[in-house]
C-alpha cells in the first residue's frame, strides 16, 4: 500500500481526501485480480463500501473527486502514467487501471533490473572464484 499512497501522493493528492484510500484500496484489488474482470459498479464499490462504512455511490464521488485534484495538481505526471497525453480526465474505473498497470510495470522493471545486477554480481564471482579454485586445486 505504501507505493500506492506514494504515488496518489506524487499526483498532488492527500490523505485529507476520502477518495484517497479508497483509490489505493481499489488499486490494490485490482492489482490482485489482474487476470480477471473487474467491473467497478459491482465488483469494487460494493467492497468498499462494505469495507468503510459507507455507500457506492460515496465511494464512487470520493475517487471521482479525487481524479480531479490529482487532474489538477499533477496532469504531466497522470500523462506519464497513462503512457500518453491525456485529453479528458479519466474516468473512476481508468484511473483505477492506469495506476495498477503503472506500479505492476514498475514492479516488474524493479525485479528486472534486480536480476541484471545479480548476474553481472554472479558473473564477476565466477571471474574471481572459478581461476582461484583453479589454482588452488590445480585442475
Amino acid at each position: 500500500m505504501k507505493r500506492i499512497y506514494g504515488l496518489i501522493r506524487k499526483l498532488g493528492a492527500t490523505s485529507k481526501y476520502k477518495g484517497y484510500f479508497f483509490v489505493a484500496e481499489a488499486v490494490k484489488i485490482s492489482m490482485r485480480h489482474q487476470y480477471k474482470p473487474m467491473h467497478i459498479t459491482k465488483d469494487i464499490y460494493p467492497c468498499l463500501a462494505t469495507k468503510y462504512k459507507s455507500t457506492p455511490t460515496n465511494i464512487e464521488h470520493d475517487i471521482r473527486t479525487l481524479i480531479n485534484v490529482c487532474w489538477e495538481g499533477n496532469k504531466s505526471f497522470l500523462d506519464e502514467i497513462a503512457g500518453y497525453p491525456l485529453e479528458y480526465k479519466p474516468t473512476n474505473s481508468q484511473f483505477i487501471d492506469m495506476l495498477a498497470y503503472y506500479l505492476r510495470e514498475m514492479e516488474e522493471e524493479n525485479w528486472s533490473q534486480f536480476f541484471k545486477k545479480y548476474l553481472i554480481l554472479v558473473q564477476k564471482m565466477e571471474n574471481h572464484i572459478i581461476p582461484e579454485l583453479f589454482r588452488l586445486f590445480g585442475h
